[in-house]
């Protein structure tokens, strides 16, 4: 920026003297025969006056290669900065790859983890209704083995012996006292039982 800035500048200078020096030579007027001292010295003066100018041109072309050093090591430096942050992204370019293929990874992992879940969850339902069903199975049997268990004992008397019949028509023994009747299948009015179980008298 100060490059460009000086360039014309430099410009404006060299064009200037050059000026200066074109209306001096336009401005002075010789005579042909006698030249005073003064009109002699003039043009040393004028000799001296482009020297000045080569002088001044001479500083600012010092000035201008001093700055294009000093560009020159400013935009090294920055081609360094420039390098290290393409390794830096580089680097973080090739750690948000891996961070890509982790996740890629992490969410085939939770795919399976949601199968494996799911078939649990459907063993999970499939026995809690085997469960109900044996539950149920165990109620029915529980209910079976309540009503099977029968059970009476019963005495022709309450106590001794005695003997009854003969009879001549088929007759039902009505065992009148009773010492245990589980379940309530023995009827000690009619000498009969209401649950048809093999039982041996």
């Amino acid at each position: 920026m100060e490059m460009t800035t000086r360039f014309p500048l430099l410009l404006l200078i060299c064009s200037l003297c050059t000026a200066q020096l074109q209306t001096e030579s336009d401005n002075r007027i010789i005579p042909l025969g006698g030249e005073t001292e003064a009109v002699r010295r003039e043009p040393t003066n004028t000799a001296d006056q482009p020297q000045g100018c080569k002088q001044d041109i001479h500083a600012v072309l010092r000035e201008m290669s001093a700055s294009l050093a000093q560009q020159r090591v400013e935009m090294r430096h920055l081609q360094r900065e420039n390098e290290a942050q393409a390794v830096k992204l580089e680097l973080q370019t090739t750690e948000l790859e891996k961070q890509k293929t982790e996740l890629k990874l992490q969410k085939t992992e939770v795919d399976k983890l949601k199968q494996v879940l799911q078939a649990q969850t459907a063993e999970l339902i499939s026995i809690k209704a085997r469960t109900n069903v044996t539950e149920n199975q165990v109620e029915v049997l529980k209910r079976d083995g309540e009503v099977k268990q029968v059970a009476f004992s019963a005495s022709l008397f309450t106590s001794g012996s005695g003997t009854l019949g003969p009879f001549n028509t088929h007759t039902p023994l009505v065992f009148r006292h009773v010492v245990t009747n589980i379940g309530n299948a023995y009827n000690p009015n009619t000498g009969t039982q209401s649950h048809k179980i093999k039982s041996f008298i």
